[in-house]
């Protein structure tokens, strides 16, 4: 009998000397996995699946093993089933988001993959033939030689994302997005609608452009504009070029591609509906002409339609030129050129202008302004943008800055719809719509920053542009800046500064602001049910917009505001409706402090004082040394106060 078994013995032993050669085929690629050279991104997936190679090739030398001990026993002599799996690396921490990666350990880590690609497959040829003598099925040395497949075949996509990152063709520092996303990109979460849509435009389709712009308005995905960067930094410069011509506006607005190409293709799209709209007027008054001498109502119904059409590309055209004028206001002066990162022409129009490319900047600001913004009127806002950088500039000169005015929403307006709760003032309805989009905006200028050293990313909102920043920064917190300025603000619909999530919150407020004092006072009681108009309602208790940020109960940080003489119609109640906007006047402690704080230079920061707790007053009453006849009693002011005038320090 034992002769029987001899060539079985024998036949084992070659098993178990291959699985000892190969069953770590993959534990070196594990453990530098295990050691962190890559975190984030798609490193988890990447690993389970690495992880379940390992398992398959344990399995299958366990398995062929077997098979020959079972007939050895079945023939009457001794074989126990040798053990030949050995327990895997520590698996990685588990991390959202991109967090890191050791280009040269996973450089090794491919060579590995490469040998393993070529060593396997040899492996389960030997293995067949040992099976194969045996008399045995040789589908555990086929499983050998698939995981010897995907090694390689990880090996040919992984060398080509490498040489990306480390050859890129202009010249310039890959990405975190690209490191975290675009290095595995076949082991990334599961692709769904957002994969599908990329895939998608990467063959031209430009409808799924859209979707994933009407998908960024959201602000619901917060990995979005990471993998639209590598995907788009991953496509051929020949697909880009053609995707910019089709869709120059949908690239123009797609978060997570790069500052410099947004502004080209935005560019683009403002001369192209320049030209197209001015051709358009020319027909439509050609044709207005005689249908204004028609008699017919049919005429009359045309030209009402007609000249609707007139109005609202007259006033595209001059959106179109309150942009072309903010743009002249970079590359002057000492300013960088402005970058335009987003435009839509209609309605109230929405704009996003740089100073300075955000891609390469050190410190990054970008600016949300208040009621009454729009597209027509932007360049006010613009200006002021431009102002914070030359102040920043002026107090760091050596560091690279880019100023932004973000209009990437419908500010409430000064007219009739002040009425309706949806789009009041007073409500936070309409900051609530643009919360989605600006943290968006922000998730794309981390994800295609170069990071090059310390860099400060900081939002300011001035007015119900706070309200905003306030509610966006709640939906990404400890991701969405490292500061955030608020002046002349009502609110930030957070009862205090920690709950935004951001390292520190600044506030700086005139004491003539009326608006910012709205936080003193609950304004919106909701709408009426029937007519959807705003019921105002005054109740104790935190403001429409949460606790005033100028409130000490708050906990930001105060930065002194100028006191300034009043006037106007506001100026007996010690108000003054200029004051609103006068946050960035020249030489001002306010622009100074603004400037000091987008710097990190927090030293040179005039504070205002946090006054020491008071004790509560004694709950017996005081006798008055006066006849209460003889003591003057003011009745309570219906006019609010303004805010206390700063004490010195």
């Amino acid at each position: 009998m034992a002769g029987d078994t001899a060539g079985l013995e024998e036949a084992l032993a070659r098993v178990v000397r291959l699985a000892g050669d190969h069953v770590g085929a993959l534990d070196s690629s594990m453990r530098y996995m295990a050691a962190h050279a890559w975190v984030g991104g798609g490193a988890g997936p990447f690993s389970q699946a690495m992880g379940d190679q390992r398992t398959r090739l344990q399995r299958a030398f366990e398995t062929a093993a077997a098979q020959i001990a079972d007939r050895i026993r079945a023939l009457g002599g001794h074989a126990p089933a040798p053990s030949l799996s050995t327990p895997p690396p520590a698996a990685p921490s588990a991390r959202g988001g991109y967090a890191g990666m050791d280009v040269e350990a996973m450089t090794r880590m491919v060579a590995d993959l490469e040998r393993a690609g070529h060593e396997l497959p040899a492996a389960g040829g030997l293995l067949s033939a040992a099976l194969g003598s045996a008399g045995v099925s040789a589908a555990p040395a086929q499983q050998v030689g698939n995981v010897g497949a995907w090694a390689a075949g990880q090996v040919v996509d992984l060398r080509r994302r490498l040489t990306v990152l480390q050859q890129r063709p202009d010249g310039e520092a890959a990405t975190a997005a690209v490191l975290g996303f675009g290095l595995f990109g076949g082991s990334a979460p599961a692709p769904g609608p957002i994969g599908d849509a990329l895939s998608a435009a990467a063959a031209g389709d430009t409808s799924a452009l859209e979707k994933m712009v009407a998908a960024q308005n959201t602000g619901k995905d917060l990995t979005l504009a990471a993998r639209v960067s590598a995907w788009w930094q991953m496509l051929d410069p020949a697909a880009q070029r053609r995707l910019i011509e089709a869709a120059p506006q949908l690239v123009g607005s797609l978060n997570g591609v790069p500052a410099a190409t947004r502004d080209s293709a935005n560019r683009a799209y403002l001369a192209m509906r320049e030209d197209a709209i001015a051709k358009r007027l020319a027909e439509l008054r050609a044709l207005d002409e005689p249908l204004a001498k028609g008699i017919i109502m049919a005429d009359a119904w045309r030209r009402m339609s007609t000249r609707r059409e007139i109005e609202e590309l007259e006033k595209q055209q001059r959106q179109i030129d309150a942009v072309t004028k903010s743009l002249a206001l970079g590359g002057v002066n000492g300013r960088p050129p402005a970058l335009l990162l987003a435009l839509e022409l209609g309605g109230l129009g929405k704009a996003a202008i740089s100073f300075g490319d955000p891609d390469k900047a050190d410190s990054v600001v970008t600016s949300v302004p208040g009621t009454g913004s729009t597209l027509e009127g932007i360049g006010a806002d613009v200006a002021r943008a431009g102002t914070l950088w030359d102040q920043a500039s002026r107090s760091a000169p050596h560091t690279k800055t880019a100023s932004i005015l973000w209009l990437g929403y419908t500010a409430p307006q000064l007219d009739a719809g002040i009425l309706r709760a949806d789009t009041s003032v007073a409500s936070h309805h309409l900051a609530q719509a643009g919360a989605g989009p600006l943290a968006s905006f922000l998730d794309g200028l981390h994800a295609t920053h170069q990071a090059a050293g310390t860099l400060r990313f900081t939002v300011l909102g001035h007015s119900y542009g706070s309200v905003v920043t306030g509610i966006a920064a709640q939906t990404r917190k400890g991701t969405f800046a490292d500061q955030l300025i608020l002046v002349g603000s009502p609110g930030t619909m957070a009862m205090q500064a920690g709950d935004l999530g951001v390292r520190q919150v600044w506030v700086g407020e005139s004491p003539q602001d009326p608006v910012a004092d709205l936080g003193h006072f609950p304004l919106s009681g909701g709408r009426h049910p029937i007519s959807g108009v705003l019921q105002p309602t005054l109740p104790n208790g935190p403001g429409p917009f949460g606790t005033d940020p100028s409130n000490i109960a708050f906990g930001a940080q105060r930065f002194r505001v100028d006191e300034t003489p009043v006037s106007g119609a506001l100026g007996f109640t010690g108000y003054d409706i200029a004051t609103h906007s006068g946050y960035w006047d020249t030489e001002s402690t306010s622009l100074r402090n603004m400037g000091f704080i987008v710097n990190g230079q927090y030293h040179r920061v005039m504070k205002l004082p946090t006054p020491k707790p008071v004790s509560p007053p004694s709950l017996l009453p005081t006798p008055s040394p006066l006849h209460p006849s003889q003591e003057p009693v003011s009745p309570p002011s219906p006019i609010p106060q303004p805010s206390p005038t700063p004490s010195g320090e």
